[in-house]
This record gives C-alpha cells, structure tokens and sequence, in this order.
C-alpha cells in the first residue's frame, strides 16, 4: 500500500501546524508536516506521495521533489485535487493506493477508480498515535536497558574470577 496525500488539506488537522497556517508561517507548517510524515514512514515502511496546491516558494517553479524518502509534489497552476485525481488515473492499480483527504470530491473520484480513503482527521490522529507509541516505546527501552545492565563491583568480579579458577 502507498499513500497519497491531499498535503493541505491534512495540515490543517494538526493544531500546531493548523496555527502555523494562521498566521502565514506557509513553509514552516508545511516543513512540519513533513518532519512528521518521515518519522512515520521510518516507522510504518509505506511509500509516501504528497501534493501541495500552488508552488513550493514564489520564485521557484518546482514541480516535485524529494524530501527524505517523501516525493512532494507542487500543483503550480494547477490545484492539488487535479494533481490527486490524475494519479489516480494514471495508476496502474489503484486499489494499492490509500489516499488521505477530507475532499469529498476527491473522495468520490478516486472511490469510482478503486482506491481507498482515509480522511485527513483520521490520518492525523494515527499519525500522531503511532508517533507517540513509538517515544514511549523508545523511553521504555531505554528505561529497561538501565536496568538490565547493573554495574558489577571490583569485589564480585574477584568473586567470580576466583570461583571459575577453582573448578578448572
């Protein structure tokens, strides 16, 4: 399964990342978003594919790039439900493809073509779970590995060595 993402439409569905938008920090809520998406992907192995609406920066006419192992896409003048709707087309097997979007016209598009849907409230809410699953997780393991490997006294040591010697 890969994922295709409406990229705006589930940054919204973050409240940081939500703010960010609301007071015009565009690249920094985007960046967000995709610091997230690639700690997800180290974490659920799946192809990640996500579209933005209009350009990366106002100069700049990037239609794609990669971001880690993330491909973004830019709709330039296009919008980023056109850009969705024709990679769904052009899929050779949609049913393969779970696309993330709260769009309903999208969702009836891509539901005619055989791909799945996961709204973006419900993606951000796995997202954030499995993200918080994974820290506790790691904080777990590391707790348990403190406690798992005890110092050992000179004292015990001597202990031991001498004990080994003994039954040679």
């Amino acid at each position: 399964m890969s994922l295709l993402i409406d990229g705006f439409n589930l940054i919204y569905k973050f409240p940081e990342l939500e703010s960010m938008m609301y007071y015009g920090q565009l690249n920094s809520a985007r960046t967000g978003l995709l610091d997230k998406l690639k700690e997800y992907q180290k974490i659920k192995k799946t192809v990640i594919r996500v579209v933005f609406d209009g350009k990366k920066d106002k100069a700049i006419e990037t239609t794609n790039e990669k971001i880690g192992k993330i491909d973004v896409f830019y709709s330039l003048e296009y919008s980023a439900d056109y850009l969705i709707k024709q990679f769904i087309k052009k899929d050779i097997n949609p049913k393969m493809t779970i696309v993330v979007t709260s769009d309903k016209d999208i969702i009836n598009y891509i539901t005619r073509r055989g791909a799945k849907n996961i709204t973006s409230e419900k993606f951000s809410e796995i997202v954030t779970s499995t993200l918080d699953e994974f820290q506790e997780k790691k904080e777990l393991e590391k707790e348990l590995s403190i406690k798992e490997n005890p110092s050992v006294t000179e004292e015990e040591i001597s202990y031991w060595q001498k004990l080994f010697r003994k039954n040679r």
